[in-house]
């Protein structure tokens, strides 16, 4: 670590996110995994003050992104937004970058392992 690392503009990370969530709700198999779960989860791009986003699963169904952190989160996950991006557009293996430390995530257990899950199989293309 220590290199400096290009930035993602925000509406790109934005962008790059909403596609993250278009494909969750396209997967069977996230579906599946997912089923009967609510979480709030504020996604926070670290090297950027106005990348912050709300994402709201409810019944397992992933809602449209939301600017800003809106309400008491379940879940927050931290990263710097190249790190980000790479893992909504499925160019990373999101696994990795936990494993790294390059994306952090603070909450329960439980959601963080569907949370992962749900990475994996987005990644994968499940």
């Amino acid at each position: 670590m220590g290199e400096e690392r290009e930035s993602v503009p925000a509406d790109e990370l934005r962008e790059a996110l909403v596609e993250y969530v278009e494909k969750a709700n396209a997967s069977e198999r996230v579906a599946r995994t997912l089923a009967g779960w609510n979480c709030r989860i504020h996604t926070i791009a670290e090297d950027l003050p106005d990348a912050r986003y709300t994402l709201v699963i409810t019944g397992g169904r992933l809602a449209n992104v939301d600017d800003g952190l809106d309400g008491v989160p379940d879940l927050v996950v931290r990263g710097h937004s190249f790190d980000l991006a790479e893992i909504f557009w499925g160019d990373a293996n999101p696994a990795s970058n936990y494993m790294q430390g390059a994306i952090t995530t603070q909450g329960r257990a439980d959601d963080i392992m569907r949370l992962d899950a749900m990475a994996m199989f987005v990644y994968l293309g499940q």
